[in-house]
């Protein structure tokens, strides 16, 4: 009976012992990883625009000042339509009515002074050909204020999967280089990761005062306008098994 014991004693340990280093042999396994990143861009050619124009209009009173720049505001709206934009690409980003003071230091108060009303729209130029267009008829008609100009790229699915093709290969690449160096060779990719720049619209900021007189007139030469490109850029992060 005591031989017994032993034996299945010596034999429990034995077993414990293979399957402690077999453990062991997968961690140090699974820590040799290699980390990488890449990077792709793809550049296109912009075809679209997006104008953000206002009408201020300021007055002592304030149903008055309304009424003009509620005039205004449908004059300039009207020209863009009838040169060729349509309806739905044209929204109100903001509308305020505030009343402007100003600090007398005699009294140490602010007193009441004009009514300033502010009508901003936004404008999708679809054939960024027209912006020249847009702007200028936009002025004539009455907006008085222009925040910003920006182009952007209508579809850009293609460029996208390009895009993220190039990074995924150029992560690669490196994680090729990284185990050839250190004298390993490279296993499947354990984990992957994607951070994208979309194609945001490239931005003109066109800042100008209300009080600045921006009727275009007859003479005037044409608003240039260059769309430019715009680039999609995707970006990965990588982590590769190393053999």
């Amino acid at each position: 009976m005591k031989t017994t014991f032993k034996f299945i004693t010596i034999t429990l340990f034995i077993g414990f012992f293979f399957l402690a280093s077999c453990t062991i042999q997968q961690d140090n396994y699974a820590k040799r990883t290699v980390s990488v990143s890449g990077s792709g861009s793809v550049t296109l050619e912009a075809d679209n625009a997006t104008i953000i124009l206002s009408v201020v209009t300021r007055g002592p009173d304030v149903a008055k000042t309304s009424e003009e720049n509620a005039a205004k505001m449908t004059a300039v709206q009207e020209a863009v339509i009838t040169a060729g934009i349509a309806k739905d690409c044209i929204s109100t980003q903001n509308y305020s009515v505030y009343q402007e003071t100003r600090y007398d230091p005699k009294t140490g108060k602010s007193i009441p002074e004009d009514y300033r009303v502010t009508n901003q729209i936004k404008i999708l130029v679809k054939k960024i050909s027209m912006a020249s267009e847009v702007i200028d008829l936009a002025l004539k008609n009455g907006a008085n204020q222009l925040s910003s100009l920006s182009y952007g790229v209508t579809d850009t699915e293609i460029a996208k999967k390009q895009a993220r093709t190039l990074a995924i290969q150029q992560a690669q690449e490196s994680a090729n280089l990284l185990a050839g160096a250190s004298g390993s060779r490279l296993g499947k990719v354990l984990q992957i990761s994607e951070h994208a720049d979309y194609a945001y619209p490239r931005a003109v900021m066109m800042k100008a005062s209300a009080n600045m007189d921006m009727v275009a007139t007859e003479e005037a030469v044409a608003t240039p306008v260059s769309g430019g490109s715009t680039t999609v850029t995707v970006n990965v992060d990588a982590v590769y098994q190393l053999k």
